[in-house]
C-alpha cells in the first residue's frame, strides 16, 4: 500500500486557502464532506468527496465581522438532536460559538449560546453519546477546568458538572459498558482519562493510571481513539518526542502502552502536528505528519503494535511544508487523505489504494490467505503461515513460524522472543524484512549474517531467522536490507506488571475464578497461562479483576500461576503478625491456637521451607513499610492440593493449578494466601 500525491485543492481565495489550521470531516445526508478552518480573517470552506476524483466545492464562508479578530484555526464538528454545529475557539466569547450546517453541506448561520461556565474561550470539546444522556465535554483555557453540558436537540447547553484539568485534545471512546474522556495537555504532557458517570455524566478522574509515563511522551499535540480487533485503542502524536504512542484502554479506564515509535531519516513525523486514525474492513491504518515536510503512513496489528508501510515526502508541487493538520475518509476503494501545510496554501489531497484488501487472522497451526493484502500473525504454538497472492504482512507467533509470502510485496514482520523462523519465499527489492521490534537493533551491520546456497541465515542475539530466496540462490545484506533498515525507531514497551504493580486488596482463603466475570481476588495481579506445548501468556487483570487470555478457539490444557502483590494500605500484615511467627518458630502454638497449614504457609515468608525467627523480623519489616528482599505477596494454591504433610520445619508446596481452557475460557477453584499475613483476616 503507497502513498500516492493526487492533487491540490484550493478555492483561490487567499483568506480560505492560507494559514489552514484545522480540518475535520462530516457525513452529511450520505455524503462525506471535508471541512478547512482558517484563523483571524478567515473562514471555513466546505467540500464534497468523491471517489477516484477531487473533491466539489460545496461552500465557503468568510467569518462575520463579530468573531473574526478573536477566532482561532481549530475547530470541531459535533451533532445534537437533528443539528450540525461547527464549532469555533474564540477568544474573550461567553457561550459555544458554532456555525450550523445543512443537510446539503451548506454553512448557515453563526449562533452563540448563553455564557458557559468557565467563559466560552474552549481549547478543546468532545460530544458522549448515550441513551440517556447527549453531553458536550468542554476544555475551558481561561479557568483550568474540564466542563460537562448536557444539550437537548436545539443546541441548548446545561451543565452538569465541572472537574479541575486542561486539555489541548479531547477524545471519548468506549470500554466495557463505560464511556471514558481522554484528556491531554500539550504544555504538561499529561494524559488524563475520565469515567463518564451513566446517569448523570459527571466526570471521575482516573487514579493510579501512569503506565504510559515510562513511553517519554513530551508534548502531545492529537490523540486519535478506535474501536478494533475487539478492543479500545488510544494513538497519541506528540511533537516534542517526535513519537506515536499506541495504547489500549481497559475497561477500568487505564491506559497500557503497547507501542512506541520515533520519527527516523526514513519517516516524516518529525515535530509530529498530527494524526488520523481509521478502521477499514478490519485493518486499522494510522497516518501521521509534521516538520518533517511529509506523511508517514502505518497498519496497526491486533496486538497494538504499528507495522510501517511507507512515506510520502514533499515535492515542489505536493505542498506538504510542516504539515499543520491531517484528516482520512474511506471513500469507495481507497484512502483519501487530506493535509494542511503550515505554509504552502490550499488542501493536499494523498491517496493510498484499498483494491485488494485482504483479510486479519490470529492463531496457530496453519493460516493461509487470501487473494488480496492479508495480515497474518502466528499464536502461541507452531505456526505456519501462507499469504497467498497480494501484499501480505506476515507476522511471528511466540513460537517457531514458518512464513509463505506468495506473489507480491510481502512484509516479514519478526517479534522479539518469536523462537526460530523461516522464511521460505523472499523476493529481493520487493519483499521486506521488519526487525524494529527487536531491542536495540538499529543498522544491519549488528546482525550476525551469512549467505547461503538458498539465501541467508541471521542472527541476532539469540533470535534467528532462515531465509530462502524465491529464486533459491543466495542473498546478500543489501538484497534483504538495501542501504539500511527502513521505517521508524521502535522504543521498547516497558510495563511494570507482577508483584511491583497496581498492588489492590485481595480476598484470603477459597477463591473462585472465572474468566467471563470480575473477580475481586484478582484485582491487578498477573495471570501466566502456560498451555502444554505451548508458550506462556502473560495478562494483567484489571482493577475488577477481569482479565481476557485472548486464547484461540479450541481446548487448550495447561499451567495457570497468579502473582499478586501486596497493598500495604490494606493493613492486613502486622506486627501481631510477626509475634505469632515468632511463637511459631520457638516451639509455641500462635495465640488463636494450633497453626493449620495455611497460617504455616503464610508464616514462611522468604519461603525456605521453615518458619524461622528470620521470617518474624522480615514480616516485622514488612508491617512499618520498611524495605525488605521479601516483601509481603500472595500465593494461590490449587484448592484441591492436600496440605497435610506441611508443618514447621517442612513447608513445601507448588502454587498455580492446571486449568483447561475452551475457546478462550475457563473456571477453577484456588485457594489464596497473603504471605504474612498468619492472623489471616
Amino acid at each position: 500500500m503507497m502513498l500516492r500525491f493526487d492533487r491540490m485543492v484550493a478555492t483561490g481565495f487567499a483568506a480560505l486557502d492560507s494559514g489552514i489550521g484545522d480540518t475535520c470531516l462530516k457525513i452529511v445526508n450520505g455524503d462525506t464532506h471535508i471541512f478547512s478552518f482558517t484563523g483571524v480573517n478567515g473562514g471555513i470552506a466546505s467540500w464534497k468527496l468523491v471517489e477516484g476524483a477531487g473533491p466539489l466545492a460545496a461552500d465557503q464562508q468568510l467569518y462575520d465581522v463579530a468573531i473574526s479578530q478573536q477566532v482561532g484555526r481549530s475547530a470541531v464538528s459535533r451533532t445534537f438532536g437533528d443539528q450540525t454545529h461547527l464549532i469555533l475557539d474564540v477568544d474573550n466569547a461567553l457561550g459555544l460559538v458554532s456555525y450550523d450546517l445543512s443537510a446539503s453541506g451548506t454553512i448557515g448561520d453563526l449562533h452563540e449560546t448563553d455564557g458557559l461556565t468557565g467563559g466560552g474561550d474552549i481549547s478543546a470539546a468532545a460530544q458522549v453519546s448515550s441513551e440517556l444522556n447527549d453531553l458536550l465535554v468542554l476544555s475551558h483555557s481561561d479557568t483550568g477546568r474540564l466542563g460537562t453540558y448536557r444539550v437537548d436537540d436545539f443546541g441548548n447547553l446545561a451543565v452538569v458538572g465541572t472537574v479541575s484539568g486542561h486539555a489541548d485534545v479531547l477524545q471519548t471512546l468506549q470500554s466495557g459498558a463505560d464511556q471514558f474522556v481522554i484528556a491531554a495537555n500539550t504544555t504538561s504532557s499529561e494524559i488524563t482519562t475520565y469515567r463518564v458517570h451513566h446517569t448523570f455524566g459527571k466526570l471521575a478522574k482516573i487514579e493510579a493510571n501512569s503506565a504510559f509515563e515510562t513511553l517519554g511522551i513530551n508534548a502531545p499535540t492529537a490523540v486519535e481513539v478506535v474501536q478494533a480487533y475487539g478492543k479500545s485503542w488510544v494513538v497519541v502524536a506528540s511533537a516534542g518526542s517526535s513519537s506515536l504512542s499506541v495504547m489500549k484502554l481497559g475497561t477500568d479506564g487505564r491506559l497500557t502502552p503497547t507501542d512506541h515509535v520515533l520519527d527516523s531519516l526514513h519517516t516524516r513525523f518529525e515535530s509530529v502536528q498530527d494524526l488520523a486514525v481509521l478502521e477499514v474492513e478490519g485493518r486499522v491504518f494510522v497516518i501521521a505528519g509534521g516538520g518533517d515536510d511529509g506523511v508517514t503512513l502505518f497498519t496497526m496489528t491486533q496486538d497494538g503494535q504499528l507495522i510501517y508501510l511507507n512515506s510520502f515526502a514533499d515535492t515542489l508541487a505536493s505542498g506538504l511544508q510542516n504539515v499543520q493538520t491531517l484528516s482520512v475518509a474511506h471513500i469507495g476503494q481507497e484512502l483519501q487523505i487530506f493535509a494542511a501545510s503550515q505554509h504552502d496554501a490550499g488542501l493536499t489531497q494523498l491517496n493510498v489504494s484499498l483494491a485488494g484488501l485482504g483479510v486479519v487472522q490470529k492463531g496457530s497451526g496453519t493460516l493461509t490467505g487470501t487473494s488480496g493484502g492479508d495480515m497474518l500473525r502466528g499464536g502461541i504454538f507452531e505456526t505456519a503461515l501462507n499469504g497467498g497472492a497480494g501484499d501480505d504482512i506476515l507476522i511471528t507467533g511466540t513460537r517457531s513460524t514458518t512464513m509463505t509470502g506468495g506473489s507480491g510485496a510481502d512484509i516479514f514482520v519478526l517479534r522479539q522472543g518469536s523462537g526460530h523462523t523461516i522464511i521460505t519465499d523472499f523476493e529481493a527489492g520487493t519483499d521486506t524484512l521488519d526487525l524494529s521490534d527487536f531491542f536495540l537493533l538499529r543498522t544491519p551491520s549488528q546482525l550476525e549474517f551469512t549467505s547461503t546456497a538458498q539465501g541467508a541465515q541471521i542472527w541476532y542475539r539469540d533470535e534467528g531467522v532462515e531465509i530462502t530466496s524465491d529464486g533459491n540462490g543466495p542473498l546478500t545484506s543489501a538484497d534483504i536490507f538495501g542501504t539500511g533498515f527502513e521505517g521508524p525507531d521502535h522504543v521498547p514497551v516497558i510495563i511494570e506488571t507482577g508483584p511491583d504493580a497496581n498492588a489492590a486488596p485481595g480476598v484470603q482463603g477459597r477463591v473462585s475464578l472465572d474468566s467471563s466475570a470480575a473477580n475481586p481476588a484478582l484485582a491487578g495481579a498477573e495471570l501466566r497461562f502456560t498451555p502444554n506445548s505451548g508458550s506462556t501468556i502473560t495478562v494483567q487483570a484489571n482493577a475488577l479483576g477481569e482479565f481476557d487470555l485472548e486464547m484461540p478457539d479450541g481446548i487448550f490444557s495447561g499451567e495457570l500461576e497468579i502473582v499478586k502483590s501486596y497493598d500495604i494500605d490494606s493493613y492486613k500484615v502486622s506486627s501481631l503478625d510477626a509475634l505469632q511467627i515468632l511463637r511459631i518458630a520457638v516451639g509455641l502454638d500462635p495465640t488463636f491456637g494450633p497453626a493449620t497449614p495455611e497460617n504455616l504457609i503464610a508464616a514462611d515468608l522468604n519461603q525456605d521451607g521453615i518458619v524461622s525467627s528470620m521470617d518474624a523480623l522480615i514480616v516485622l519489616r514488612n508491617a512499618v513499610g520498611l524495605p525488605t528482599e521479601y516483601p509481603a505477596r500472595w500465593v494461590f494454591l490449587d484448592a484441591e492440593t492436600d496440605l497435610s504433610a506441611i508443618f514447621e520445619t517442612n513447608v513445601r508446596y507448588v502454587s498455580g493449578t492446571q486449568v483447561t481452557v475452551t475457546d478462550g475460557e475457563f473456571a477453577t477453584e484456588m485457594t489464596s494466601i497473603l504471605l504474612g499475613n498468619i492472623e489471616l483476616i
